[in-house]
């Protein structure tokens, strides 16, 4: 059969640039340390791949979102710790304020830095995360939860709480109410408070409030009215007398399921209001005690209504504290889980990153020996046709 010098040629270049590609093919798989260049090269291989590389993609997410969820709640942590400083601070001086050796003048000192610490409560409740987002405002993260008004203290924001997708079957709140730390603060022991009316004109105040809590407590209004100095009457809600008794300063009083110790000497007249204990805020707290301790107290009768607004404050700050400690343990636990799914997430990353490697990576030992060949073949080839193309009749004759 006759073979054209052109056909020769065209078959000597292709076969060339043959071997020429699967060298080059081995040469980039080196170079860029892929066994699979494209999906041609594996199918199988290229879609296990995609499948891990989605895998991957949507744990990545999951860890932003969990470093996300863990940097919120130390900030929230770190923010509460200084809450419970500032609060322990305002009740030293509330302490302080309530020792019978301060003057009106001391007491009013006390009182400008109680003021001064609710400016440093207020600062806190309205914190900011690293994204510019109020910590404690709920689902109303752009809006400042709390503010001043000419009437006391108002919450802005809601009582939503966000949850974080940190595994596809978990989620954490990394928020938290400011009404449900600073804003619910029950009175009182937390659910019955002991008040003096303002027209009582003896002495009589109520000691620490309440003694222990009442378990099903009916939530029944009692008053306590003294009849002389020295007795009294308990009476429901419409007026009706239910019990009576002989009264001795710091004597426990049955006032239906509460139990009420009242000091000092109460005069004929003088009313105790059994409540069920009503909500108010950190701040209304602060300030109620800070106003008492800047008006002035210059006879027993005024100086009992002050010990009655400090006793009722300190009840109230005891309260706050124990809200303030039962968020932050909640989001203790919850900054924990968040901190143990960062390592379970970085784990199952890097199950993921070794699986794709070895469906991806390149065995350097096996391909340096198919570069040594591709490159002999190569060689083979280019003498071959140099030598063959040479080749003629005439150079016989």
């Amino acid at each position: 059969m006759r073979v054209s010098n052109l056909g020769f040629f065209n078959r000597a270049v292709s076969n060339i640039q043959s071997v020429q590609r699967e060298l080059n093919a081995v040469q980039e798989q080196i170079a860029t340390g892929r066994r699979i260049q494209q999906p041609s090269d594996d199918p199988n291989g290229a879609a296990r791949i995609l499948d891990y590389q989605e895998s991957l993609a949507t744990l990545e997410q999951y860890q932003r979102n969990t470093e996300l969820a863990t940097n919120r709640l130390r900030l929230s942590e770190d923010t509460l710790t200084r809450v419970t400083e500032t609060l322990q601070r305002v009740r030293e001086l509330t302490l302080q304020g309530a020792n019978a050796s301060q003057t009106n003048e001391t007491r009013s000192f006390i009182a400008t830095e109680l003021n001064e610490s609710i400016e440093d409560l207020l600062g806190l409740a309205n914190t900011r995360d690293a994204s510019d987002q109020f910590l404690f405002s709920g689902f109303q993260a752009g809006i400042q939860p709390f503010s001043r008004t000419a009437t006391g203290f108002t919450y802005n924001g809601d009582d939503g709480q966000r949850f974080i997708q940190v595994s596809a079957s978990r989620q954490i709140p990394d928020t938290n109410s400011g009404d449900e730390i600073f804003g619910r603060i029950r009175e009182g022991n937390g659910q019955v408070l002991v008040t003096g009316t303002p027209a009582n004109t003896g002495t009589g105040v109520a000691v620490n409030e309440v003694q222990g809590r009442v378990q099903n407590y009916n939530f029944e209004r009692f008053d306590i009215v003294f009849t002389a100095p020295d007795t009294f009457e308990v009476r429901d809600a419409l007026g009706a007398v239910v019990s009576t008794g002989a009264f001795a300063p710091g004597a426990t009083i049955a006032a239906g399921p509460a139990r009420v110790r009242i000091g000092g000497e109460p005069d004929v007249g003088d009313t105790f209001a059994v409540d069920p204990s009503p909500n108010n805020d950190v701040f209304s707290i602060v300030q109620g005690i800070a106003d008492a301790l800047a008006t002035d107290s210059d006879d027993p009768q005024e100086r009992a209504v002050l010990d009655s607004a400090l006793n009722r404050g300190l009840e109230g700050l005891d309260r706050a504290l124990e809200s303030v400690l039962e968020v932050r343990t909640s989001i203790g636990s919850r900054l924990s889980a968040a901190e143990s799914q960062l390592d379970t997430n970085l784990g199952t990353e890097l199950v993921l990153q070794e699986a794709i490697a070895g469906v991806q990576d390149l065995d350097h030992a096996e391909d340096a020996s198919r570069l040594a060949a591709q490159a002999s073949a190569l060689e083979a080839a280019q003498q071959s046709f140099i030598r063959v193309q040479s080749l003629s009749l005439f150079n016989f004759l």
